[in-house]
């Protein structure tokens, strides 16, 4: 039985050699341990009689269970193996995006004076994290260690794949305790989980990451509003016919801020007459623009009556803001 039992294993090291264990050592010990397990399963089994499929099926899985458990891992039914290559993120790093998470708010002190940035060396990031906001220019600072070149670019990444170039920004000195510095206004295009990449000679320098959030911003709300209030209560070209003390009730849907300088607001306007003889109920876009010393409301749009509702509509809003009128419209009053 010895030397049958030999030649047979001889003949399974052969076919593993050719199949998907051809990259597996088959070493005397290993051997000698698949030889215990089949003795231990079954003392008298006769190799010579079995010949079977069962058997050598036995021998590959105790096989593959000695070589594999560090080169695949098993999913939660124990039955489906799924392979996990390393992801390479922008950069290089080797991480999964739904990893992904924001860099958390550090404080920092130099001469007494204290920080707060977001993410560690060789790239920080001073900012409000609480007011970023899809489609809405953020105020950032910079702060760079390291060997980095006089003009750095921004790239931005999210978990979707989207990549947005930033810009290129001229390096100042140091600033709190950093080597370098730059300021940057920046506009995302999405909610999510952005990585917002410095490229130093096109070549990768560190990142930070940040949660942008969908709606608008405090800071927006707060200027855009009173603003488009003021604006109603004494437009005369389209609103006249409404006569003065009109009773205005305004529901931002968006506001759109690419620039410090520009603002467009899409709103929902309510505006009725002294005596609520008469109003109006309808969807508005505004210009909102700083003309030298303050913001003001220097235009607007309304949809058509008629025939040119529906298209007029389409031309003024953009598609997610029409979803959000579709649904305030079929609101009751």
């Amino acid at each position: 039985m010895g030397m049958v039992e030999d030649k047979w294993l001889e003949q399974l090291k052969e076919r593993a050699d050719q199949g998907m264990l051809r990259d597996v050592h088959f070493t005397a010990e290993l051997e000698n341990k698949v030889r215990e397990r089949i003795q231990k399963r079954n003392p008298r089994m006769s190799f010579m009689r079995s010949g079977s499929v069962a058997l050598a099926g036995l021998l590959l899985f105790i096989t593959l269970w000695q070589v594999w458990p560090q080169q695949i891992e098993w999913g939660q039914s124990g039955t489906n193996p799924v392979e996990k290559p390393p992801t390479l993120l922008p950069g290089g790093v080797p991480q999964s995006p739904e990893l992904w998470k924001p860099s958390p708010v550090v404080e920092g002190t130099v001469d007494n004076l204290t920080f707060s940035y977001l993410g560690e060396k060789p790239v920080r990031l001073i900012t409000d994290e609480n007011n970023i906001y899809a489609g809405q220019q953020q105020k950032f600072m910079w702060l760079l260690d390291g060997d980095f070149s006089n003009q750095v670019e921004l790239v931005a990444h999210n978990t979707e794949g989207q990549q947005v170039e930033l810009g290129t920004f001229e390096v100042g000195g140091g600033m709190y305790d950093s080597k370098g510095h730059f300021p940057s206004g920046l506009v995302l295009p999405t909610p999510g989980i952005w990585k917002l990449e410095v490229r130093s000679s096109g070549k990768y320098f560190g990142h930070v990451f940040i949660a942008v959030k969908s709606g608008i911003s405090p800071s927006n709300q707060s200027l855009v509003e009173p603003l488009v209030r003021k604006f109603l209560e004494t437009e005369e070209e389209k609103l006249g016919w409404l006569g003065k003390n009109r009773q205005i009730t305004i529901e931002l849907l968006r506001v759109d801020a690419p620039t410090a300088e520009k603002r467009r607001a899409y709103a929902w306007i309510r505006v009725l007459s002294e005596n609520n003889s008469s109003g109006i109920s309808a969807a508005m876009a505004f210009d909102v623009m700083y003309m030298g010393n303050d913001y003001r409301v220097v235009g607007f749009q309304m949809p058509e009556d008629g025939n040119r509702y529906q298209s007029s509509l389409a031309e003024i809003f953009p598609p997610d803001v029409l979803d959000m009128i579709w649904q305030r419209s079929e609101q009751p009053s």
